[in-house]
Protein backbone atom coordinates (compact mmCIF):
# COMPACT_ATOMS: atom_id res chain seq x y z
CA UNK A 1 0.00 0.00 0.00
CA UNK A 2 1.38 3.68 -0.98
CA UNK A 3 1.59 6.22 1.98
CA UNK A 4 1.81 10.13 2.21
CA UNK A 5 4.96 11.26 3.13
CA UNK A 6 4.47 11.44 7.29
CA UNK A 7 3.97 15.04 7.67
CA UNK A 8 1.07 15.42 5.24
CA UNK A 9 -1.17 13.95 8.03
CA UNK A 10 -3.58 15.79 10.10
CA UNK A 11 -2.87 14.24 13.70
CA UNK A 12 -5.68 12.10 13.74
CA UNK A 13 -5.73 10.83 10.03
CA UNK A 14 -2.47 9.96 11.15
CA UNK A 15 -3.24 8.02 14.02
CA UNK A 16 -5.98 6.42 12.12
CA UNK A 17 -3.43 5.16 9.72
CA UNK A 18 -1.03 3.59 12.12
CA UNK A 19 -3.41 2.39 14.53
CA UNK A 20 -3.65 -1.60 12.92
CA UNK A 21 -0.26 -1.51 11.99
CA UNK A 22 2.12 -4.28 13.33
CA UNK A 23 5.88 -3.83 14.13
CA UNK A 24 6.93 -4.74 11.16
CA UNK A 25 4.16 -2.25 8.92
CA UNK A 26 5.13 0.40 11.00
CA UNK A 27 8.88 0.20 10.66
CA UNK A 28 8.25 0.23 6.82
CA UNK A 29 6.08 2.87 7.00
CA UNK A 30 8.56 4.49 9.16
CA UNK A 31 11.43 3.73 6.54
CA UNK A 32 9.82 5.13 3.38
CA UNK A 33 7.72 8.02 4.82
CA UNK A 34 9.80 9.83 6.85
CA UNK A 35 12.04 7.70 9.31
CA UNK A 36 11.04 6.36 12.91
CA UNK A 37 11.45 9.66 15.18
CA UNK A 38 9.00 11.45 12.86
CA UNK A 39 6.89 8.65 13.65
CA UNK A 40 6.90 9.06 17.39
CA UNK A 41 6.63 12.75 16.95
CA UNK A 42 3.57 12.35 14.37
CA UNK A 43 1.98 10.43 16.95
CA UNK A 44 2.26 12.32 20.35
CA UNK A 45 -0.81 14.29 21.31
CA UNK A 46 -0.57 17.52 19.54
CA UNK A 47 -0.52 19.15 23.17
CA UNK A 48 2.57 17.55 23.72
CA UNK A 49 4.42 17.17 20.27
CA UNK A 50 7.21 20.17 21.05
CA UNK A 51 8.23 18.61 23.82
CA UNK A 52 12.01 18.04 23.80
CA UNK A 53 12.86 14.96 22.56
CA UNK A 54 16.76 13.04 22.27
CA UNK A 55 17.06 11.41 19.00
CA UNK A 56 20.19 9.18 17.96
CA UNK A 57 21.89 9.48 14.52
CA UNK A 58 24.99 9.74 12.60
CA UNK A 59 26.95 12.28 10.34
CA UNK A 60 29.46 12.20 8.10
CA UNK A 61 32.42 14.10 6.83
CA UNK A 62 33.20 13.03 3.49
CA UNK A 63 36.63 14.20 2.55
CA UNK A 64 37.90 13.93 -0.95
CA UNK A 65 41.40 13.82 -2.51
CA UNK A 66 42.14 17.24 -1.52
CA UNK A 67 41.00 17.34 2.00
CA UNK A 68 38.29 19.10 1.11
CA UNK A 69 34.48 18.09 2.79
CA UNK A 70 31.31 17.81 1.43
CA UNK A 71 28.65 20.60 2.52
CA UNK A 72 25.28 19.78 2.01
CA UNK A 73 22.69 23.20 1.38
CA UNK A 74 19.22 22.22 3.08
CA UNK A 75 16.44 22.97 1.68
CA UNK A 76 14.54 23.78 4.52
CA UNK A 77 17.15 26.74 5.92
CA UNK A 78 19.52 29.12 4.27
CA UNK A 79 22.25 26.94 6.03
CA UNK A 80 24.89 24.13 5.40
CA UNK A 81 25.54 21.60 7.00
CA UNK A 82 26.70 17.76 7.31
CA UNK A 83 25.23 14.97 5.22
CA UNK A 84 23.10 12.69 8.02
CA UNK A 85 20.66 12.03 9.98
CA UNK A 86 18.44 9.77 12.46
CA UNK A 87 19.17 5.77 13.01
CA UNK A 88 16.35 3.93 12.30
CA UNK A 89 14.74 1.22 14.68
CA UNK A 90 17.40 -1.90 15.24
CA UNK A 91 20.14 0.33 12.29
CA UNK A 92 23.99 0.46 13.56
CA UNK A 93 25.14 4.41 13.55
CA UNK A 94 27.76 3.38 10.85
CA UNK A 95 25.30 2.07 8.91
CA UNK A 96 22.66 4.94 9.78
CA UNK A 97 26.14 6.72 7.89
CA UNK A 98 26.25 5.15 5.58
CA UNK A 99 22.40 5.44 4.58
CA UNK A 100 22.22 8.73 4.86
CA UNK A 101 25.26 9.82 2.70
CA UNK A 102 23.13 8.12 -0.16
CA UNK A 103 20.27 9.75 0.24
CA UNK A 104 21.43 12.99 0.54
CA UNK A 105 24.43 12.56 -1.67
CA UNK A 106 24.22 9.73 -4.10
CA UNK A 107 28.05 8.60 -2.57
CA UNK A 108 28.26 4.94 -1.82
CA UNK A 109 30.16 4.39 1.46
CA UNK A 110 31.59 1.05 2.55
CA UNK A 111 31.51 0.33 5.91
CA UNK A 112 34.94 -0.58 6.11
CA UNK A 113 36.15 3.41 4.89
CA UNK A 114 34.14 4.77 8.23
CA UNK A 115 36.49 6.30 10.80
CA UNK A 116 34.69 7.31 14.54
CA UNK A 117 36.00 10.99 14.79
CA UNK A 118 33.51 11.47 18.44
CA UNK A 119 29.85 11.27 19.67
CA UNK A 120 29.02 14.13 20.40
CA UNK A 121 25.55 15.27 22.90
CA UNK A 122 24.11 18.01 24.79
CA UNK A 123 23.62 21.62 24.34
CA UNK A 124 25.24 22.11 21.33
CA UNK A 125 23.43 19.23 19.65
CA UNK A 126 20.04 21.01 20.34
CA UNK A 127 18.21 21.38 17.46
CA UNK A 128 14.63 23.15 16.17
CA UNK A 129 12.89 22.18 13.49
CA UNK A 130 10.69 24.19 11.12
CA UNK A 131 7.47 22.75 12.55
CA UNK A 132 8.24 23.73 15.87
CA UNK A 133 9.75 19.69 17.15
CA UNK A 134 12.64 20.57 19.39
CA UNK A 135 15.34 17.64 19.69
CA UNK A 136 18.46 16.96 21.54
CA UNK A 137 20.17 15.08 19.37
CA UNK A 138 22.91 12.21 20.14
CA UNK A 139 25.39 12.11 17.15
CA UNK A 140 28.22 9.83 16.43
CA UNK A 141 30.37 11.34 13.63
CA UNK A 142 32.02 9.73 11.43
CA UNK A 143 34.91 10.22 8.40
CA UNK A 144 35.29 9.19 4.93
CA UNK A 145 37.85 9.46 2.49
CA UNK A 146 36.67 9.05 -0.98
CA UNK A 147 37.79 9.16 -4.67
CA UNK A 148 37.16 11.07 -7.84
CA UNK A 149 35.35 8.27 -9.46
CA UNK A 150 33.21 7.75 -5.88
CA UNK A 151 31.80 11.28 -6.50
CA UNK A 152 31.40 11.42 -9.97
CA UNK A 153 27.57 11.37 -10.03
CA UNK A 154 26.90 13.32 -6.75
CA UNK A 155 23.06 14.38 -6.49
CA UNK A 156 20.95 15.43 -3.58
CA UNK A 157 17.62 14.49 -2.48
CA UNK A 158 14.87 16.79 -1.94
CA UNK A 159 16.74 17.64 1.76
CA UNK A 160 19.37 19.17 -0.52
CA UNK A 161 19.58 22.46 -2.44
CA UNK A 162 23.18 21.82 -3.59
CA UNK A 163 26.43 20.25 -2.61
CA UNK A 164 29.74 21.57 -2.57
CA UNK A 165 33.16 20.26 -1.43
CA UNK A 166 34.93 23.18 1.09
CA UNK A 167 38.78 23.74 2.32
CA UNK A 168 38.32 23.62 5.94
CA UNK A 169 39.91 27.29 6.25
CA UNK A 170 37.26 28.44 3.26
CA UNK A 171 33.83 27.69 5.14
CA UNK A 172 30.74 28.97 5.08
CA UNK A 173 29.52 31.57 7.67
CA UNK A 174 25.59 29.68 7.60
CA UNK A 175 27.07 26.80 9.25
CA UNK A 176 24.33 24.35 10.45
CA UNK A 177 26.51 22.18 11.86
CA UNK A 178 29.33 23.90 13.73
CA UNK A 179 30.06 21.74 17.04
CA UNK A 180 30.53 18.54 14.77
CA UNK A 181 33.35 20.29 12.49
CA UNK A 182 35.08 21.69 15.33
CA UNK A 183 35.05 17.84 16.44
CA UNK A 184 36.64 17.14 13.12
CA UNK A 185 38.94 20.14 13.00
CA UNK A 186 40.20 18.88 16.39
CA UNK A 187 40.71 15.24 15.16
CA UNK A 188 42.82 16.03 11.85
CA UNK A 189 44.56 18.89 14.29
CA UNK A 190 46.05 15.75 16.41
CA UNK A 191 47.31 14.64 13.18
CA UNK A 192 44.88 12.74 11.08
Amino acid sequence: MEYKNMREYEHEEFIKTILNMNENELLEFSKKYGGYPVLFRMSLDPRVRNLPFIQTGSAIIIRNKFKEILLQERTDREMWGLPGGCQELGEELKQTAIREAFEETGIKIEINKLVLIDTLSGNDRKNSYPNGDIVYNNTSLYLADVLDYEIDNIKGDSETKRLKFFKTDDLPNNLMDKDLINAYLKYIKNGV
